[in-house]
Order: structure tokens, then sequence, then C-alpha cells
């Protein structure tokens, strides 16, 4: 991916987060750095159960 196409992305991003804030009148609050990795956290969790199941692993998720 080009400059230009990342510029337009990011754009194209920021856009539509505002528009989304707009038309749904919440207000906008920024998420910090824990909210951030416990995001990619669970994305990874899920991920590596994902790949285990299609392996042909049976997973029990302990709560």
């Amino acid at each position: 991916m080009g400059p230009s196409k990342a510029i337009h992305a990011v754009g194209n991003l920021i856009l539509r987060l505002c528009y989304h804030i707009l038309v749904s009148g919440i207000k906008y609050e920024e998420r910090e750095k824990d909210d951030y990795e416990k995001i990619l956290q669970k994305k990874k969790e899920e991920r590596m159960i994902k790949e285990l199941k299609e392996k042909g692993y049976k997973i029990e998720i302990a709560s």
C-alpha cells in the first residue's frame, strides 16, 4: 500500500467515525492503552481457539 492509499484509508476511517458520532449523538471517548491491549488479547485468544478447533482439538473455555 502506497502513501497515497494509506492517507486515503485513514481519512476515510476518520470520516466514518465522525459520521457515526454525529448521527448517533454519542459522546466520543478516547480509549485507554489498557483497553486496546485487552481487545488485542481477546482477539488473539479467539484466533488461537479457532486454529486449534480447525486442527481437530476440542476446546472447553474455563470461566
